[in-house]
């Protein structure tokens, strides 16, 4: 538990001069703007502490100093699907990996593809968008679930989807994901047809996509598609 955790839960303690209510412990500023809409801010205020850990260790010093009114809400990752739970009763795990996953899930898609869609591209679409982005989602969090589990330390920031974006049909080109993350982690030695294999394995054990599927890549998914197979934006827009 490092000095960043201590610093955060401090704060929070002094909070409590001016604020008699909770505190929701949140990671990041897209969490909070999220959360926000959804807690009573007179009774209820939701910080930011910077990260997974930092939410997991800020509640769990707070815990130990009978702090009370505190809770904090986390991206599952891969927790789910490794058989991972909470690190309190106090910390709320999403049901999705992570927030992204969870908006893609919920009607906050439909309003975004009438807003930036092309109706007419949508309609002769050849299945429902949140299905593919799904399916096209799939592959890439199962090659990050492998390098994971096999400690490869792959890097995914930064990722160029459109190298492995198939534009009719939004269908990710797994050998072309292999590639450009082989590119984007310099990892050149980085066995090929031996990760495509490893995907297929753990493909075919996903029972639930929502477990695997990071949000984050199925946004940059449909951001390419509505500047090209569902819409016709910009790239700045």
């Amino acid at each position: 538990m490092g000095r960043s955790a201590t610093v955060r839960a401090n704060a929070i303690r002094l909070k409590r001069q001016e604020h008699g209510g909770s505190f929701l412990v949140v990671e990041g500023r897209d969490d909070r703007l999220f959360f926000e809409q959804f807690v009573d801010r007179r009774h209820c205020r939701v910080i930011v502490v910077d990260g997974k850990r930092n939410v997991g260790d800020v509640v769990g010093i707070l815990e130990a100093a009978r702090f009370p009114g505190v809770a904090g809400v986390v991206d599952a990752d891969f927790d789910h699907i490794e058989g991972i739970g909470a690190a309190s009763d106090n910390i709320i795990m999403l049901e999705t990996v992570d927030l992204e996953a969870l908006l893609i899930q919920s009607p906050s898609l439909d309003r975004v593809l009438v807003e930036l869609g092309s109706m007419e591209k949508i309609a002769g679409f050849h299945a429902s968008v949140r299905d593919v982005l799904v399916a096209a989602a799939l592959p890439i969090g199962c090659l990050r679930l492998h390098s994971r589990r096999s400690d490869l330390n792959l890097t995914f920031d930064g990722l160029r989807y459109e190298r492995c974006i198939e534009v009719a049909s939004l269908r990710i080109d797994v050998l072309g994901l292999i590639q450009e993350v082989q590119n984007r982690s310099q990892y050149f030695e980085l066995p090929c047809q031996d990760v495509a294999l490893e995907i297929d394995t753990i493909y075919g054990s996903v029972e639930d996509p929502w477990l695997v599927c990071y949000g984050a890549d199925m946004v940059e998914i449909l951001a390419f598609g509505l500047r090209r197979t569902l819409g016709t934006n910009s790239a700045k827009a």
